[in-house]
């Protein structure tokens, strides 16, 4: 952005467009991380029930509570399915990705630690730098792109493809890295005029229609116990709010300077993981985890830096 004050001086309106976009990003931060805490949750209830019931059915509760949800939301706020809601390619693409991602990580959670399936989920970040620079020509230097490899290097010490201690089911978490990626770059593009509650409420109907399909296919409906009825509604809950605020943060954030504060996921799920399950994480576990996060975090100081630098000569 070009000012029209004397050099070096920044005119009043450019100050406060940036200290707007600040308070955004700032924003967009808060509730990325409040969503990856809920979300930390949501698997671990998710993992205490699929001990009982199918993965399908789990997520079919979820979404049809997040149907009633953000239903309920929407008519509040006189907020209706438009056409554009429907046929946007953008909105398309992010509903793809979405129930893709989300089916892919629920089947690997169910089958392999919460603190694996959490660690290879963040490189999701990274996943998503990558698809920016590719499809939304988003500026990404030879650093940032060192930071994909290293970050993807990571994934594959937690995965250990060929390996005595690699397990099939973490290619289930790797898929929804890519979908997830696709969710998170479809929804930056959607246009600000399709509310997030119309946004969430029919990802809602298209999650509980694939997750009904899945659960026929894979395993018979069971009536849940008392128990199991507290697990999966308390995961509902969690996976609503964690989507909502994500929703938002996306939108309002900068995607390359927001979404590396995924990794705030990972901490709180290998504490559940070695508190509630049991769970020790090894040598490769803990190494890949580091290049992960490190990646991501490194991620964001070079953005910072490349705002700084825009900021200085504007």
């Amino acid at each position: 952005m070009t000012s029209n004050s004397p050099r070096g001086e920044a005119s009043p309106q450019a100050a406060t467009t940036d200290g707007a976009l600040d308070a955004a990003n700032v924003k967009a931060i808060v509730f990325l991380s409040a969503s990856m805490a809920f979300f930390a949750f949501d698997d671990m209830f998710i993992k205490l029930a699929a001990a009982d019931i199918g993965v399908g059915q789990i997520l079919a509760v979820q979404g049809l509570l997040s149907i009633l949800y953000f239903g309920y939301l929407a008519r509040m706020r006189g907020q209706r399915i438009t056409r554009a809601a429907l046929i946007s390619p953008a909105i398309a693409t992010r509903h793809v990705g979405d129930v893709a991602g989300a089916v892919c990580f629920v089947i690997a959670l169910s089958l392999m630690p919460i603190s694996n399936a959490s660690a290879i989920l963040q490189a999701a970040p990274l996943a998503v730098t990558l698809g920016a620079a590719l499809f939304l020509r988003e500026t990404v230097g030879w650093r940032r792109w060192s930071a994909i490899a290293v970050g993807f290097a990571g994934v594959l010490l937690v995965i250990r493809p060929g390996m005595e201690g690699f397990n099939a089911a973490s290619l289930f978490a790797v898929a929804a890295v890519f979908g997830l990626a696709i969710r998170d770059l479809g929804t930056r593009v959607v246009p600000h005029a399709i509310p997030t509650e119309i946004i969430a409420l029919i990802a809602s109907c298209l999650f509980l229609v694939t997750a009904v399909v899945l659960q026929s296919f894979m395993s018979p409906w069971k009536v849940m116990s008392w128990p199991t009825t507290g697990l999966v509604l308390s995961a509902s809950v969690c996976g609503i709010l964690g989507v909502h605020l994500i929703t938002i943060a996306i939108r309002i954030g900068e995607i390359s300077l927001v979404a590396p504060f995924r990794y705030v996921r990972v901490v709180i799920a290998i504490i559940i993981g070695m508190v509630v399950f049991g769970e020790r994480p090894d040598m490769y576990t803990i190494a890949g985890t580091g290049l992960i996060v490190a990646s991501g975090l490194y991620t964001l100081y070079r953005e910072h830096s490349a705002r700084h630098r825009r900021s200085r000569h504007s």
